[in-house]
């Protein structure tokens, strides 16, 4: 679900940037600039909303450590191994319409490149070369149009000075690349198939494209006697949109914009319209606010988590290859505070700032869940990998079912990571305060070891590190959702 929120984003993005073209820019003769807005606001739009600016507290430069004092181990019971279930139910409505998307989209590709393939092997025909251009003579089929410097032509329905014309016209495709910008374009229709908004971008920068050729095209001959060639092809349509056809477009227009005198250089200005749109969508899509207080609710759900980063301050916790572990555990804590917020949830941090915090103060916050970030140690650099720990439920048989649940839910989801490994064995530790004192259920997420440099490469990766937060956030929401199942 999460690239169909992607998408939703890009769409949005695209019917903004597409709504100021026809507002401000689209009946300017500035056929370049026409086109330059359309093929990167295209980009734009899907750019934004991947990105992500957000202020994230410095992780210590790396420094050799010749040593360091080993970390007392914790230990404790290990509880039975969880074993993932290979339950098959029916589709979700969501995975059913990720798939349907998925299935549209796979249509619309293979369409496309077979359409390619087609013109690819028409490309391997017999050619001639003219000024730059490839020119394949053919009678039927599509005629009078263009992939690239290819050129098919009809020359026994064209006299002379009609083929030069049409030559001179095609050049300019070729020369200005607008062919790329359609294989662009065929392939965001096949991720946007289901916007009517990346069809409105397809016919207007088909449309500048044929403006842009007409107007350099017509300088060189009689504008008459380019109108007339238009008129006189109108009927000669390819059938592959991936073609520059010399007579596609509506040709009212075409005349109409052949004969109208061109736009203000003033008017260039108008370009800087896209500034203040681009500014608003970057706020909203892109740039995330740092989390300043200590204890930041968000969301509209009912269920309320409790994240707490290990150590701070004065206790600075595990230490390997130059990383510190209060560091590192903070900044996971935010990147899962970022993502959950972002999923409404509501989420109450013991610390958001590099400070020392009493174990009594970290189980103060109420909530329903407690997810406590650390990282191990140990002299033996093999040793490695992500633990659960709970703490032991007594007879309280139904915070009991609460921590297996978590647990579950936790390596479920953690074991999809590539390049970390997680122990399916949650170790059930009766002497941690945090675990035992917790009002709400309690698990301490140790993320790996940095004393072996697979955990610390993998968990210093920022792109890892946004996998590990969207894998532990998903994995709390499945488990908000059974419980609100067995309410």
């Amino acid at each position: 679900m999460e690239f169909i929120y992607y998408l939703l984003k890009v769409s949005i993005c695209l019917a903004l940037f597409f709504g100021t073209y026809v507002l401000f820019l689209k009946k300017l003769s500035f056929f370049k600039g026409n086109r330059a807005y359309l093929v990167a606001t295209l980009l734009l739009s899907f750019t934004i909303p991947s990105l992500k600016f957000e202020r994230s507290p410095e992780i210590i430069a790396p420094r050799f450590f010749g040593d360091y004092d080993t970390v007392e181990h914790i230990s404790g019971k290990s509880l039975s191994p969880i074993v993932i279930s290979d339950a098959t139910g029916s589709l979700s409505l969501s995975d059913l319409f990720f798939y349907t998307y998925l299935l549209v989209m796979l249509i619309f590709l293979s369409v496309s490149f077979f359409k390619i393939y087609k013109l690819i092997r028409y490309a391997d025909a017999e050619f001639t070369r003219i000024d730059g251009l490839k020119v394949i003579y053919k009678k039927s089929g599509f005629v009078n149009c263009s992939f690239f410097n290819y050129v098919f032509i009809d020359r026994d329905s064209l006299t002379k000075n009609e083929m030069q014309i049409l030559l001179a016209h095609e050049r300019v495709h070729a020369k200005q690349l607008h062919t790329l910008d359609k294989l662009v374009l065929l392939l965001c229709k096949s991720l946007l198939w289901f916007n009517p908004v990346i069809y409105w971008y397809e016919k207007d920068l088909e449309e500048v494209h044929e403006f842009e050729a007409d107007q350099i095209t017509a300088t060189e001959f009689s504008a008459d006697t380019y109108a007339n060639l238009l008129i006189g092809l109108a009927s000669k349509k390819p059938s592959n949109p991936i073609l520059h056809s010399f007579s596609r477009q509506p040709l009212k227009t075409r005349i109409v914009r052949l004969f109208t005198k061109t736009s203000s250089p003033r008017l260039r200005w108008s370009y800087l319209t896209i500034i203040p749109l681009l500014v608003c969508l970057s706020w909203i899509f892109a740039f995330k606010a740092p989390d300043i207080s200590l204890k930041q609710v968000a969301g509209n759900s009912n269920f309320v988590l409790v994240l707490d980063a290990g150590h701070g301050g004065t206790d600075k916790g595990a230490e390997g290859g130059g990383i510190l572990e209060k560091d590192l555990a903070l900044l996971i804590l935010q990147k899962v505070n970022s993502i959950a917020n972002e999923r409404n949830v509501k989420v109450v941090t013991t610390r958001n700032i590099d400070q020392y915090l009493s174990l009594k103060d970290r189980v103060k916050s109420k909530g329903d869940l407690l997810v406590s970030f650390h990282l191990g140690q140990d002299i033996d650099p093999k040793i490695n990998g992500i633990q659960l720990l709970v703490g032991n439920a007594g007879a309280d048989s139904v915070k009991r079912k609460r921590l297996d649940q978590i647990s579950y839910q936790l390596y479920k989801n953690l074991s999809q990571l590539k390049g970390i490994a997680v122990d399916n064995t949650p170790k059930e530790v009766e002497s941690l305060y945090i675990l035992n004192k917790s009002s709400a259920p309690a698990i301490i997420l140790e993320l790996g070891y940095l004393s072996n440099k697979n955990d610390r490469d993998y968990l210093t990766n920022p792109v890892k590190q946004e996998e590990l937060a969207n894998t532990i956030v998903s994995s709390i929401i499945e488990y908000n959702t059974i419980l609100n199942r067995e309410k």
